[in-house]
């Protein structure tokens, strides 16, 4: 006789921050568990993120393109995932700012949201040009920080997958468009000031981020812990 397969898993809702799509989803299983498990052992950061993105897509409920996601789609998505998965919160290890003793934290996932500020999308280079910005895709963020280059190339190629277009009084100008020289000349030659508003818009990108107050056990000193990103939380 066949074995029966068990566990209907139950169905969650939640709203995809970039999109603010809704997305059904279930709890993942012993067999996405036992691959996360896995890239976590290899300790390779895009072994380990490809992994949760696949994930992600298991768990989904409905035809979800992972690669038109953002990173902070797929951090937030997988905390979520995790949450109705294995626990409701996270347990975790923080220091105390004064006395460093560590302190065990409990961090209920389901309090965590992503702040999305899209006025910064557009900065005015002067009065004749606009240009705006976008988040860049998941794949390509991880491309980025699994490659050998520097970390000033890195950060450019970055700012490059944020270029989306350039705005004048009589044309829209698309950075998929046009080749990567030409992108690097039109940075190079813009003004300190006009390149401080797009290494802003970088710095500031949406993130899973937490912040957590205690006070610590041991010297009773009052902390605010920042988490930042999906490895703060696991």
């Amino acid at each position: 006789m066949a074995l029966p397969k068990l566990n209907d898993a139950p169905k969650y809702e939640l709203i995809i921050p970039s999109t603010k799509k809704k997305m059904r989803f279930r709890p993942f299983l012993v067999k996405e568990q036992k691959i996360l498990l896995i890239a976590m052992e290899s300790e390779d950061k895009s072994m380990i993120a490809n992994s949760i993105a696949d994930t992600i897509s298991s768990c989904a409920q409905e035809d979800l393109d992972i690669n038109s996601l953002t990173m902070f789609d797929i951090e937030y998505l997988f905390t979520q995932i995790r949450g109705k998965s294995v626990g409701e919160s996270a347990n975790i290890l923080a220091k105390c700012s004064e006395c460093e003793a560590e302190n065990k934290l409990n961090v209920p996932l389901d309090k965590i949201k992503i702040e999305i500020n899209d006025k910064n999308k557009s900065i005015e280079i002067n009065s004749e040009y606009t240009l705006n910005m976008k988040y860049p895709k998941f794949t390509d963020t991880i491309k980025i920080a699994s490659s050998d280059k520097s970390n000033i190339d890195q950060m450019y190629e970055l700012i490059y997958a944020c270029l989306d277009t350039l705005a004048t009084q009589e044309e829209l100008i698309d950075f998929k468009d046009e080749p990567k020289e030409e992108i690097e000349t039109f940075l190079d030659g813009l003004t300190q000031e006009q390149f401080d508003g797009i290494s802003e818009f970088v710095s500031n990108m949406p993130s899973l981020k937490h912040d957590v107050k205690f006070k610590c056990n041991e010297c009773k000193e009052s902390n605010t812990l920042t988490l930042n990103g999906i490895q703060d939380f696991f």
